[in-house]
């Protein structure tokens, strides 16, 4: 018989991205977590009160632009770490999205509300435990989602195949303008099933700036796949490095991903322009003991570099401060 997944995790630790003034022990000792090794049952919502409590606190002592507590569990060591993202006053810049859309677009072909559905029955047999808690492949799409490899997921992809393509043009209404996040956020990881990936490149770019999270994470995500293993680079870099800048983790590290997919077509070619703009959020990426963070960034400078510095960020703190000191070769 499945076996459900085992709900306990064990806390590995708290981490601040995004400050600039603020003191980080000061900030750390506001935001108050419990000693890293402490289990928790996370589907009884035992850490739930933590964060329920810390945030206020924090609040309370500073008044933060933007202030959002992300947990991220890893299932085959089942740990979780927790990254609080900031943006302090002064820091705006890093929040420059696009407005929120005011319009109703219809579900082509009743599309997104497939999609819906399909997830409710993975959802369904992974509390189960019928499929592995990470699935690989199993779909026709750029980018596999759970994938659809069981038997009662197996006849709910057609519709995706056949219909996406058909309907592309209304699928990229609902994300420029539909009023409804989680209907664009669909739309975006329905747009994966388009054949050509310049098509989707060309679709996906603007919604970068899209002020739901859940929308930015996706096209960011589709962008780097778009990208991976392509003789041209296809996807723009000035609009991956503004995204890398956002507040959110979800946003910075898909950025970082595809800014991989960017060096590992092209090296080092815009080393200059990367670092200039980006250097600094690479490095505290690089320094994080969050691996969806640090992974990214420090694939990023080792081909940046053309080496690897090791785990220690300080000697890549102090390249990248020589490197943007030396002079440009033309």
């Amino acid at each position: 018989a499945p076996v459900p997944p085992d709900p306990l995790y064990v806390f590995e630790g708290v981490e601040v991205f995004g400050l600039r003034k603020l003191p980080r022990d000061e900030v750390l000792k506001l935001i108050g977590m419990p000693a890293p090794g402490t289990r928790f049952n996370l589907e009884q919502g035992e850490f739930t009160p933590y964060l329920l409590e810390s945030k206020p606190r924090l609040l309370a002592a500073h008044p933060l632009q933007f202030c959002r507590y992300s947990m991220v569990t890893y299932p085959p060591t089942h740990t979780f770490r927790v990254t609080v993202d900031l943006v302090e006053p002064g820091d705006e810049r890093r929040m420059r999205f696009d407005p929120p859309p005011t319009g109703t677009v219809e579900d082509p072909e009743g599309l997104i509300a497939a999609w819906g559905a399909y997830q409710q029955t993975y959802w369904k047999l992974r509390r189960e435990g019928a499929v592995p808690e990470k699935s690989v492949g199993g779909c026709q799409a750029l980018t596999c989602y759970g994938g659809f490899n069981h038997p009662q997921l197996a006849p709910l992809e057609g519709p995706f195949i056949d219909g996406v393509p058909r309907n592309t043009a209304a699928l990229v209404r609902v994300l420029r303008e539909d009023r409804d996040d989680s209907k664009r956020m669909t739309a975006a990881i329905l747009l994966s099933y388009v054949r050509s990936r310049e098509e989707l490149v060309r679709h996906l770019v603007p919604a970068v700036r899209d002020p739901f999270e859940g929308v930015r994470n996706e096209a960011l995500r589709l962008l780097g796949t778009a990208q991976e293993a392509q003789p041209k680079v296809l996807i723009p870099l000035e609009s991956v490095l503004e995204a890398l800048a956002f507040p959110l983790s979800s946003d910075r590290n898909k950025a970082a991903w595809a800014l991989v997919r960017i060096v590992e077509t092209e090296g080092a070619a815009r080393r200059a322009r990367i670092l200039e703009q980006s250097g600094d959020v690479l490095l505290e990426m690089a320094g994080m003991q969050q691996a969806i963070d640090r992974e990214p960034a420090r694939k990023v400078l080792t081909v940046l570099a053309g080496r690897d510095l090791g785990e220690d960020v300080g000697p890549w703190r102090e390249w990248v401060a020589r490197t943007r000191k030396a002079p440009t070769v033309h």
